[in-house]
């Protein structure tokens, strides 16, 4: 009996048990351009893999509100622009202004770099030069300036779907009233990725700008726990304890707010992900706590294994927990087995560079290493991961966008 059992303390597994199937599910509200409960999608080229997924978090399921949040995604073979959103659910509108935010953004973004590619064909070789050359700074700020007229495009286009809808009958009937730009609030994450090959061999070039809450990250597979993680876009807090900024915020039209948000990286990297702060939250203090998301996708089928060589043994007298399942939201009845990285870990009193070194404990530990696949689609079974895996105290829209460098 451990020191919790002895004492009367419930454990957090103990409350999630408990609590799992207390949430009532109430279906999406008859409402002016109501959202599906869930997206999903799966994208490849031969150089970037996309999957992503936005579900609608417990407490909308309970309260029967809409999920509001959103993605977007335009992947090429010389880059890849994307985007999530989650709109303000205080806000009744709000996920109509995050689709319209991603969406702009990540059109502009694409259709702008395209332009840069007519103007400047060797822009991918400058990208490559040393970064305090002429060369590398003048394409940089070319592409900062892209990613900030972005933002400002997302703003107007939000403004634009107010306009349309604001003389509209069942939205003045929704709102009680005319409604306005604060009902369409939402917070806007974009990132733009290019490779390059610098005189350390073939790198990245990401761009990113964070208005609002959630989390930016890259992540290098193949390299120690110490250095496998970059926070590119982190939580932006509002003039209050508790509160985030939003792209209808007055401050955020500001080339200086942007420009202070504005985060360039180049490097080695197997992966982007951007989230909303429902996923964010569950994995705090973001650095380190990203890599456990990250080992967590892979237990659970979303990220594939790479490759094979070099993946350690799984320790003499290790303990590789069964994967646990809850009762689904949506239906008591149903019940998704997941593994957690945090029970491994937990299992064998192991610190989390242990396991984020040894990919065959993991790969041993997962869902496949227990003979359990759900689905084969990525995107699809992010949906599955993200409609299902449980943490104490999250009950907000859920949305994960994790772009992969493919091999």
């Amino acid at each position: 009996m451990d020191n919790n059992e002895s004492s009367g303390i419930l454990t957090d597994r103990d409350v999630t048990e408990h609590t799992a199937g207390m949430w009532k599910y109430n279906p999406v509200p008859e409402s002016p351009e109501p959202f599906p409960e869930t997206s999903c999608v799966e994208l490849s080229d031969k150089t970037f893999g996309v999957c992503a997924a936005s579900v609608r978090g417990k407490k909308h399921k309970h309260d029967g509100s809409n999920r509001d949040d959103s993605y977007a995604v335009r992947i090429s073979d010389e880059w890849t622009a994307v985007a999530v959103s989650d709109g303000a659910g205080s806000k009744l509108f709000s996920r109509i202004g995050a689709e319209a935010a991603c969406s702009t953004a990540v059109e502009y973004i694409n259709k702008e770099l395209s332009a840069l590619k007519e103007r400047m064909p060797e822009y991918r070789k400058f990208l490559g030069k040393a970064i305090d050359s002429a060369d590398f700074g003048a394409v940089c700020s070319e592409i900062a300036a892209i990613l900030r007229e972005s933002f400002t495009r997302s703003f107007m286009s939000v403004e634009a779907a107010c306009e349309k809808r604001k003389v509209l009958p069942e939205f003045i009937e929704a709102a009680g009233r005319e409604p306005d730009i604060k009902d369409f609030s939402c917070t806007l994450l974009t990132a733009l990725v290019i490779p390059v090959d610098t005189e350390n061999g073939s790198e990245f070039f990401t761009a990113a700008i964070q208005v609002g809450d959630g989390i930016i990250a890259a992540v290098d597979e193949n390299a120690g726990f110490g250095s496998a993680l970059a926070i590119l876009g982190a939580a932006d807090s509002g003039s209050f304890a508790g509160e985030t900024e939003f792209i209808t915020s007055e401050q955020m039209c500001s080339a200086e707010g942007l420009m202070s948000r504005t985060r360039i990286r180049r490097g080695k990297m197997s992966h982007l992900l951007l989230m909303t702060d429902g996923v964010a939250d569950d994995y705090y203090p973001n650095d380190p706590q990203l890599l456990r998301l990250f080992i967590d996708l892979r237990l659970n089928g979303i990220i594939p294994f790479g490759n094979t060589e070099n993946d350690g043994d799984a320790p003499e007298g290790i303990k590789i927990p069964e994967p646990l399942a809850y009762p689904w939201v949506n239906d008591s009845d149903v019940k998704y087995s997941l593994q957690y990285a945090r029970n491994i870990l937990s299992a064998n009193s192991m610190a989390p560079e242990q396991l984020w070194e040894n990919k065959d404990l993991q790969r041993k530990a997962s869902l496949a290493g227990h003979g359990i696949v759900h689905e084969k689609n990525s995107g699809e079974m992010l949906k599955v991961w993200l409609d299902n895996y449980v943490e104490r105290g999250s009950f907000d829209d859920r949305t994960l966008l994790v772009l992969s460098v493919n091999e």
